[in-house]
């Protein structure tokens, strides 16, 4: 899945959505941009190799770069592989479209961007330039930074072969950005200042999101939520001290896993590779390869929680090690298989019980081919699912009929080592 591939999506999204504070000011002259870009240098360490050009915007401009950019670099075998693969996961409804979602998020104020491939700062003119602006302009300053001396598109390229690595990417560039505009905020704002921006926080800016299906929320959020718990953690825990913070730049954490526990992080814990074969050619000439990637454990949580427990979609994807998925289509039907490892066999098996209750919350008609403590495998007139645990591996099949299920399922094992 590619939801942060999208052009200017979660990662320029985020605190760009703030609501205008209620102390508003006039409309930002350079001297006031530069002021907080030298403040910004200061406070994160990071000296400018050269002063990005700002452009200025009005409202509707900047909304329409967005758009355009949106559409231009989230291409369309990334938009059918997204939007195929959540709604065989029933993570997205049929009425739901990906694309669409994003455009609406673009409907929301933005304020201010630092733009990657131009190397840009934009700002909206015509809007007032108050606290949450300026903190805004501080945070995406902030990007700027970054690209000069890490290289933004090296650390989270725009068509990533795993979406859960290029999560984990984000959360460290979204993450550092928030710190560093919160200390700058403690910093360069009056004590009425913060009281405004709070009060504007607090009155809005969740209502778009809270009509976004939870996958899409959940990985919009992600990079600045968890981001800034794991960038602050290290932060912290080195004395207040950036040079730390410097060093995860250098090895930037591989897998929401890691992000979501930074103690996997500081151990090395890598994400295990899972492969599969090329489904589509097992099945057969009339079928085709539609998409594939890594569900991670942040998605397998989301995938968990769709159909059960909030809090038990946590504790069981905490065990995730490490997974791949394939998508592959024959005459607009879909079929999806998901392998996944587990930190061990006790693991896996919360994760197929789990899973297993998922399942049959969704497919709340099918019948029960097959129910024994390895294996689950249910039918209706219009889906076929098989999920089988194997010591530390799951296996899961959606498929339209059970005779594809079954011939994915043995493709998979025919492929085993």
């Amino acid at each position: 899945m590619s939801l942060l591939r999208l052009a200017l999506g979660a990662a320029l999204l985020g605190l760009s959505l703030a609501p205008a504070s209620a102390a508003a000011q006039s409309a930002p002259d350079l001297a006031s941009l530069r002021a907080i870009e030298d403040q910004v240098q200061h406070l994160r360490g990071l000296h400018a190799t050269d002063t990005p050009p700002v452009q200025v915007l009005d409202q509707a401009a900047l909304r329409q770069y967005l758009t355009d950019e949106l559409e231009r670099d989230y291409l369309p075998s990334e938009r059918e592989s997204d939007q195929k693969e959540l709604l065989a996961l029933g993570l997205i409804g049929p009425g739901d479209d990906l694309l669409q979602i994003q455009l609406d998020l673009l409907s929301d104020e933005v304020v201010g961007l630092y733009d990657a491939d131009t190397k840009s700062m934009y700002v909206v003119g015509d809007a007032a330039f108050g606290p949450t602006e300026r903190i805004t302009y501080a945070h995406e300053f902030t990007h700027a930074l970054q690209d000069q001396h890490y290289d933004l598109r090296a650390l989270a390229p725009k068509h990533p072969l795993s979406n859960d690595r290029s999560l984990a990417a984000h959360a460290l560039i979204e993450g550092d950005a928030v710190l560093l505009q919160t200390l700058w905020a403690e910093t360069n704002l009056t004590q009425d200042e913060l009281l405004d921006v709070a009060r504007a926080s607090a009155s809005g800016g969740d209502d778009v999101l809270s009509r976004v299906p939870p996958i899409v929320r959940a990985e919009l959020l992600f990079p600045y939520v968890d981001g800034l718990s794991f960038v602050r953690q290290t932060y912290r825990q080195a004395g207040n001290d950036y040079a730390a913070l410097d060093a995860v730049f250098q090895h930037p954490p591989t897998s929401t896993a890691q992000v979501l526990h930074p103690d996997k992080y500081r151990a090395h814990v890598e994400p295990v590779d899972v492969s599969l074969p090329d489904l589509a050619a097992a099945l057969g000439p009339d079928w085709r390869h539609v998409g594939a990637g890594v569900l991670g454990e942040l998605d397998t949580r989301v995938l968990l929680q769709q159909y059960g427990d909030r809090l038990e979609a946590i504790r069981v994807a905490g065990g995730w090690s490490g997974d791949s998925w394939q998508l592959v289509e024959r005459d607009g039907q879909s079929a999806i298989v998901l392998s996944s490892v587990w930190e061990s066999e006790e693991a896996a098996t919360n994760f197929f019980s789990a899973y297993g209750r998922g399942l049959r919350a969704r497919f709340a008609a099918a019948a029960a081919d097959v129910a024994s403590p390895t294996r689950l495998a249910l039918s209706t007139q219009t889906a076929a699912t098989d999920l089988r645990l194997d010591g530390r591996t799951v296996l899961a099949v959606i498929a339209p009929d059970r005779p594809t299920a079954d011939a994915l399922v043995a493709a998979v094992v025919a492929s085993a080592p």
